[in-house]
């Protein structure tokens, strides 16, 4: 558990650096092909000609066993946070010996936006491509006194011959490349009424992925010589980590393929033409630096799909009724599947191979309903609801975002704009957060959590995102309602 949790807080640092949602960012009029991601419809109404996203990152990390004092690493101290990762002296646990039942979770999600972009190619129509690496984990509902077990590697002598049982823990992990095509355009049009829709279609290669289900685990750790289970089963499933070890080409990344697909619809209740005027003929032309609605209403379903994990992948059943599991501190394994064989000759008696039931699995994308609300106050200043409810997979392999709850007050402008966040995030447990998020010309960076980098808080997750686009915005025309009314 510590291994894994310090890899996550690391990816959270080096790699993560924002937010999985975006919502100082993705929901803005001149948000380009980021927009897409969240409802691909929301580009046919962009203010944008074309977009071009040269890199960005985004993560959301949260957990509610694992935290770093805020007195113990400096304002925005990053170095700090790394380094007492890989020493081990910087990260305590909310562990409660006196109830060692609690149920503790952890989400992490991250991705890498490469070169990507749209263009409206034609009069309502546009397209787009990305090319992203993502990264979801999950650990929901895992006990305190097995999350302690595993944080001190099995070695904290006070939890010795003391019975765990633990019937409640999943685990879903999983990393993959996405090529997405995007296409969204005008459905419909009469008076002050507008709908437009879109659709992305994906291809997805699976990079990593692994999990834990159906756990019923009854064990006690005796010394380091001996752990017992007794009624004990669980299933799991992995792709092959020795197989990065020698990585020669992009090709030995790859273990496995699927298909992903996002739909979404935007409604748009444009301004009343009658608040033109004959001495404000500015206010009669509509482009980059007007804002013709009074408020939108998108609704979007995303990450809808999977990936058959097929090379170098397995899954494995274990149970027991008694076993025994010798030596466990001193046994060295030289693979990953020795050690799947090790397992399985604990808990089947010798039988090395027996654990093994199938040599791929399918793992689902984080799916998910989105509806969002975009309000135009006045002039550049707008307010915005976002909702995003995750679906859950119920035993079946396949990782979860988390629910968000968001509501985002913002100015913007072609060249810059300012938002700040406020949300509650949802995965098994509320958390609050206010964040901050601003776009200078090309350049935008935010987070929807940076008390805990700030010093502000304790370090239980960090939120914060980068990134650079150019963009060529829609050159200004005349409005026609409003000259027809004139």
């Amino acid at each position: 558990m510590k291994q894994v949790l310090v890899l996550l807080f690391c990816m959270n640092m080096c790699l993560g650096l924002s937010a999985q949602q975006l919502l100082g960012i993705r929901n803005s009029n001149y948000a380009g092909i980021q927009g897409a991601l969240l409802n691909p419809s929301s580009i046919a109404d962009s203010k944008l000609k074309w977009d071009v996203n040269v890199w960005s990152v985004d993560e959301v990390f949260a957990n509610t066993f694992l935290y770093a004092p805020k007195n113990s690493f400096p304002f925005f101290g990053v170095g700090r946070i790394i380094k007492g990762s890989f020493q081990e002296n910087l990260f305590q646990t909310h562990f409660n010996p006196q109830d060692p039942g609690k149920l503790y979770n952890l989400s992490f999600s991250a991705e890498v936006l490469g070169p990507s972009f749209f263009a409206k190619i034609a009069k309502k129509h546009v397209v787009g491509f990305t090319i992203s690496e993502r990264n979801y984990s999950n650990i929901k509902d895992i006990t305190g006194g097995l999350a302690q077990n595993a944080f001190a590697y099995f070695l904290e002598r006070d939890l010795w011959n003391t019975p765990f049982h633990d019937s409640t823990t999943r685990v879903n992990a999983m990393s993959w490349l996405s090529y997405g095509f995007h296409y969204a355009t005008e459905l419909y049009s009469k008076g002050r009424n507008v709908l437009k829709g879109g659709i992305s279609l994906n291809y997805l290669q699976g990079i990593a992925a692994a999990y834990v289900n159906h756990t019923n685990i009854t064990y006690k750790i005796s010394d380091t010589a001996n752990i017992i289970f007794t009624n004990s089963s669980l299933n799991y499933g992995r792709t092959d980590i020795d197989t990065y070890k020698k990585i020669n080409n992009y090709g030995d990344l790859n273990h496995g393929h699927g298909f992903g697909a996002d739909i979404g619809f935007t409604y748009m209740r444009l301004k009343d033409p009658a608040q033109y005027n004959d001495e404000v003929d500015e206010k009669m032309q509509i482009g980059p630096y007007k804002t013709n609605y009074v408020y939108r209403i998108g609704i979007s379903l995303i990450d809808l799909g999977y990936i058959d994990f097929n090379r170098s992948s397995a899954t494995y059943h274990l149970q027991t009724d008694s076993a025994n599991f010798e030596n466990w501190h001193h046994s060295k394994f030289a693979s990953n599947i020795q050690f799947d064989q090790s397992l399985s000759a604990v808990f089947y008696r010798g039988d090395s191979t027996k654990s093994l039931t199938s040599n791929h699995f399918n793992m689902a994308l984080p799916a998910a309903l989105s509806i969002q609300a975009d309000w135009n106050v006045y002039n550049n200043f707008f307010a915005n609801l976002t909702i995003i409810k995750g679906f859950g997979h119920g035993n079946n392999p396949g990782v979860v975002r988390p629910d968000v709850y968001s509501l985002t007050p913002r100015y913007e402008t072609l060249w810059g704009e300012v938002s700040i966040p406020f949300s509650m995030l949802y995965y098994n447990q509320w958390v609050p957060r206010i964040g901050l998020a601003m776009r200078i010309y090309y350049f935008f960076i935010g987070g929807d959590a940076p008390g805990s980098l700030l010093s502000l808080n304790s370090l239980q997750g960090v939120d914060f995102y980068a990134g650079i686009h150019f963009f060529i915005p829609e050159k200004t025309k005349p409005n026609e309602t409003a000259l027809q009314n004139k």
